[in-house]
């Protein structure tokens, strides 16, 4: 029984690592939340990046795109949304960027998705 306590201590900790996002209403939670979205989206853009790739022989027109693509993300979100965003507090701005790189690289998903379906 002691050695079933002890257990359920040591574990406790680790299941706060294993929850998924929820509206926590607490700004550091929704910061994380979106880091989590941001990275599954930069995932399964780069799995469709790789199937169009190996299957276009426009390679280096296909790769110029997204390289313009990226410039244009960044530059959107570092620069302008970054920028009106540098106007609130704490992680505020943090959390305004990341969900604009969430939105931007959603949007360029849906489109490369388009293409898969030609």
């Amino acid at each position: 029984m002691r050695k079933t306590i002890c257990l359920i201590l040591i574990l406790l900790p680790l299941s706060s690592f294993a929850q998924t996002c929820s509206d926590s209403g607490n700004v550091y939670g929704d910061l994380s939340c979106a880091n989590q979205a941001l990275d599954r989206a930069k995932r399964e853009l780069n799995a469709i990046y790789q199937k169009i790739y190996t299957t276009t022989q426009y390679k280096s027109e296909f790769e110029q795109s997204q390289k313009a693509w990226l410039n244009y993300r960044e530059k959107q979100c570092n620069g302008y949304i970054a920028a009106e965003a540098s106007q609130s507090q704490g992680v505020g701005p943090g959390l305004i960027t990341k969900d604009c790189l969430v939105t931007i690289t959603r949007q360029r998903v849906d489109y490369l998705k388009t293409l898969l379906e030609k």
